[in-house]
């Protein structure tokens, strides 16, 4: 397969996919805050913010990235004899296939399709590796993650005191919440309206 001789080609079949790379997102304070061994709700609410406000962390393959990783499969293993024409329009459609995936994951194909092939892969023989492929956890997963944990164990701290039986504050509670404790029989709903209910009551 003509690889090399396609540079062009493939830039211009993915050039439309590619993401831009993200702006400088200042990610000091999320560390600062991934760090804490416990949070108050509030700045639980601030790393929840700033992780949906990121930028994307998986960022797909530069054109000359995905030529290179190309370019190494078509030297180690054998292909079908093509003219240049050929090669171009074949290379064009990988391109466009794996134009979006990330070099990390592109990497990764191609260090199994080297080992465990015989030839240069289909489209879809990448694709079949590709989806075996995991990212790493990013920071945005990490920080989204622990606000879940933290919300989850505040959630329990609540449901644990209305069991309990106590006066406990309803005012600013999530309506899932409010719901789940209606369904448990904890909670009493009249027109929109939740009231707790007494013991027995």
């Amino acid at each position: 397969m003509e690889i090399t001789g396609a540079m062009a080609t493939i830039e211009a079949a993915i050039n439309g996919q590619l993401t831009v790379s993200p702006q400088h997102f200042d990610t000091s304070r999320m560390d600062r805050l991934l760090t804490l061994s416990e949070m108050t709700d509030g700045e639980c609410d601030e790393l929840r913010d700033l992780a949906l406000a990121m930028p994307p962390e998986h960022i797909p393959v530069e054109t000359r990235e995905l030529a290179k990783q190309l370019q190494f499969i078509a030297a180690t293993l054998p292909s079908k004899n093509t003219d240049e024409q050929s090669g171009q329009m074949r290379t064009a459609v990988y391109a466009r296939i794996l134009g979006g995936y990330t070099k990390d994951a592109l990497s990764y194909m191609t260090e199994r399709v080297c080992r465990e092939l015989d030839w240069f892969p289909t489209p879809n023989q990448c694709l079949a590796i590709l989806a075996d492929y995991r990212p790493p956890t990013t920071r945005k997963d990490k920080a989204l993650h622990l606000c879940a944990q933290h919300t989850q164990a505040k959630f329990d701290e609540w449901l644990k005191a209305l069991r309990a039986g106590g006066a406990v504050d309803l005012d600013g509670k999530p309506e899932r919440w409010l719901r789940i404790a209606t369904e448990q029989g904890y909670l009493r709903c009249t027109d929109g309206k939740y009231d707790q209910r007494k013991n027995g009551g």
